[in-house]
């Protein structure tokens, strides 16, 4: 077997003996009380969690909107100007020998 197999194996084992050992706690009593409290405890910070992730997304989406247009216009300009670059520099640079052969190569865009 390949190494990666052989640690693929073994963390597969280590996750299924891990949630065996979850299980078992769980299934009894001081481990329900136990993961009950850890649950109530974490309550607020979930909440937390959610009103800042809903005020990224709508941050995110108010940025997206004002960038879009701005960029679809770039990058629409860089591509009608891209043919006249290429050009430009091709006039620019001695005519080399490309891939052993003496003809020129036409750029695609």
């Amino acid at each position: 077997m390949k190494r990666t197999q052989v640690a693929a194996l073994l963390v597969g084992a280590a996750l299924g003996l891990t949630g065996v050992a979850v299980a078992v706690i769980l299934s009894r009593e001081e481990g329900r009380s136990a993961a009950g409290r850890l649950v109530e405890r974490s309550k607020p910070v979930a909440e937390q969690a959610k009103i800042l992730g809903e005020r990224a997304a709508r941050t995110a989406a108010a940025r997206y909107q004002t960038l879009a247009p701005k960029a679809t216009e770039v990058w629409s300009t860089a591509r009608d100007k891209a043919p006249q670059a290429v050009n430009t520099i091709s006039s620019r640079l001695p005519r080399l020998v490309q891939n052993g052969r003496h003809e020129e190569a036409d750029a695609l865009l």
